[in-house]
């Protein structure tokens, strides 16, 4: 990561330069991607503004700061700069996540009932999703004996029709086909 720290009509001392490269190093563990940072100081009258750009691989961060002092105004700058990678970082985290299965017994296309609590008695349904996966009857009934779950979703490899099937409580399988 390139770090370029200038200052327009001020110079910039060594111990600020030395701090914001530090804290910029911090601030690249949370975005790895960073090709380069740009940090410009500028005072007007009895403002101090503190403006840093990220330019990482497919995006730029930029912020502006200001306050009575280039210290205050950078640590402010850099910290607000912090938390928008946190956010981005977060964003692409739960963006992620969202395709990827939580239950822990496998995904199954299920709809369970069970009783709410607190609705009256009423049922609340649970979905769990999942793509029917194309396998035979022989491949299908390997999969279920493997699995803890009582229900497999499949399609049939010959019919291309979705079939269901289920472990009954006595240990036999049951077999579910649309009709027609």
């Amino acid at each position: 990561m390139d770090i370029h720290v200038s200052g327009r009509g001020v110079d910039v001392p060594a111990p600020l330069r030395r701090r914001v490269e530090t804290k910029l190093n911090k601030v690249a563990r949370f975005l790895p991607k960073i090709v380069e940072a740009r940090v410009v100081l500028n005072q007007e009258k009895h403002r101090h503004l503190a403006e840093v750009t990220l330019q990482a691989k497919r995006s730029t961060l930029r912020v502006v700061e200001e306050a009575t002092d280039f210290r205050t105004a950078m640590d402010l700058a850099l910290d607000k700069l912090e938390r928008q990678v946190r956010r981005r970082k977060d964003r692409i985290h739960r963006r992620k996540s969202r395709g990827s299965p939580k239950e822990p017994g496998g995904p199954l296309a299920t709809a369970e009932l069970a009783e709410g609590p607190g609705t009256g008695g009423a049922p609340e349904l649970i979905v769990r999703r999942s793509a029917a996966k194309p396998m035979s009857l022989e491949e299908a009934i390997d999969q279920i004996r493997l699995r803890t779950d009582s229900l497999l979703v499949f399609t049939d490899a010959t019919t291309r029709t979705v079939n269901v099937l289920r472990r009954l409580a006595d240990g036999r399988l049951q077999l579910i086909e649309p009709s027609g």
